[in-house]
């Protein structure tokens, strides 16, 4: 078996583990990236999750860092126009995006997050499996890796579990909770996908004549002087409750839900809908997984013929993509030094170890039944590094939506935006105590926030 030594392993080539191998690598470490698609982008690419949800709090930016240079490169690469203000009716409100929105092609985002972390230094291993991790005494020393042509055992300094699943942390020890306290349901999973070819001007107009038919609808600001091929005007809604409803008794329509999400793309006639769902569904069991794909599928086709039937300016689109796999929400919650809470959330909680913000309101889908609750932050909150050290483990960080925080709390925190701070946060302290032989819990917290404020991260 080879064997390969680094100072920082990264595991999960997400947004969380993207964030966390940039910047450790940039900070003279010896990273590696572990990822097990053929692909980086996580949920944005491989679940189709966009557009990513808001770096703002009202019209402060709270995220920047390595998720604006992310950005950057996509606009550069026409695959972005960049984040956008979405305007609402109703002041004060920001229901289904948070108050900004950056929408993105996935393709090009591919290839924007291969540049980036190879410009970094970091190695970058795709379509590699761990299927073994070794750990003594709080500490991780290897894990095993396989691939179709070989098998590998990693030895680092420094781990990073940005896996979504919290499977590295797990796997040496931690604990975790999952799902909400009073009965463990995790949030419910989904299968977003694209129809192209939409008459977006009907569409909108009817929108504009009907704003009694949503739930929530905003019509995000576009700037000026975007590629001629770009749409013109967006919207990006929830609503349809009656002609769904109608559809389902019908039999019409197979849907987990009692309405439709939808975003109108920045590509003109293109739209991504985050309408299905399917509850009770473990995302760390293969078995419900593959049950939930299925049943995912036939919503997403039963989505199209309502869509083409019944939404105006649908009657000749196509759908053009969908989810390459189950979209998740909420599985492992690893416990860290300090549990973040729904009331740190609500209320802008400050903590002396902070090393990233979070501004998304809580956004809770119902894990037992077809609803929503969204709840509006009182302001930006602090996201403290203790939330990134998981109880027991000494060179172990978690990142993204496996971190230390209440089923309440996560519902903020698991947006991309934000797992990218907290990625960016983790790869930096990974990077300093391996360099500086110490445990994770061992560096200088002022330092950290210091690095992160010099790599134009807001904390």
């Amino acid at each position: 078996m080879n064997e390969a030594k680094y100072e920082v392993a990264v595991i999960g080539g997400g947004p969380a583990g993207v964030a966390a191998a940039i910047a450790a690598a940039r900070s003279g470490a010896r990273t590696v990236l572990i990822e097990p698609a053929s692909y980086l982008g996580g949920a944005g690419t491989g679940s189709l999750v966009g557009p990513w949800m808001t770096n703002f709090f009202r019209d402060d930016p709270v995220i920047r860092g390595i998720f604006q240079e992310v950005v950057d490169e996509l606009v550069a690469c026409e695959g972005s126009p960049g984040t956008l203000k979405c305007l609402y009716d109703k002041p004060g409100s920001t229901q289904g995006t948070g108050g900004y929105i950056t929408p993105f092609d996935t393709e090009i985002l591919k290839y924007v997050l291969n540049k980036l972390v190879l410009e970094s230094g970091a190695t970058l291993l795709l379509n590699t499996y761990v299927d073994r991790v070794d750990s003594a005494a709080g500490r991780i020393t290897s894990i095993g890796l396989r691939t179709k042509s070989a098998s590998t055992s990693v030895y680092a300094d420094q781990f990073v579990d940005a896996t979504g699943d919290g499977d590295i942390a797990a796997a040496a020890g931690a604990s975790y909770g999952q799902g909400r306290s009073e009965d463990g349901l995790t949030q419910p999973v989904s299968a977003l996908f694209k129809m192209s070819y939409v008459d977006l001007d009907a569409f909108i107009d009817y929108t504009l004549d009907h704003r009694d038919e949503f739930v929530w609808i905003t019509y995000p600001m576009l700037p000026e002087c975007l590629p001629a091929h770009f749409a013109k005007r967006m919207v990006a809604l929830s609503g349809f409750n009656r002609a769904v409803a109608e559809a389902k008794s019908r039999n019409e329509l197979n849907l987990g839900r009692e309405r439709l999400t939808l975003f109108s793309d920045y590509r003109d006639g293109d739209v991504i809908f985050n309408a299905t769902r399917v509850n009770r569904i473990d995302g760390t069991n293969n078995a419900e997984l593959i049950k939930a794909d299925l049943d995912l599928r036939e919503q997403v086709m039963s989505l199209v013929t309502f869509a083409r039937r019944y939404l105006p300016g649908f009657a000749k689109a196509s759908l053009s993509a969908a989810a390459g796999r189950v979209g998740v929400r909420e599985t492992r919650r690893i416990v860290g030094d300090y549990v973040l809470t729904q009331d740190d959330v609500l209320l802008g909680a400050q903590f002396f170890d902070r090393i990233a913000k979070g501004c998304f309101p809580i956004d809770i889908h119902s894990p037992s039944d077809q609803t929503n609750v969204w709840t509006e932050l009182a302001g930006a909150y602090d996201i403290p590094y203790r939330c990134l050290t998981p109880a027991g483990l000494d060179n172990v960080l978690t990142a993204g939506r496996c971190l230390s925080a209440t089923h309440e709390a996560l519902a903020s925190v698991r947006v991309q935006s934000h797992c990218m701070a907290t990625g960016q946060a983790a790869g930096l302290a990974a990077a300093l105590a391996a360099m500086q032989k110490r445990t994770t819990r061992g560096i200088d917290i002022a330092e950290l926030q210091q690095l992160l404020r010099s790599q134009s991260a807001v904390i």
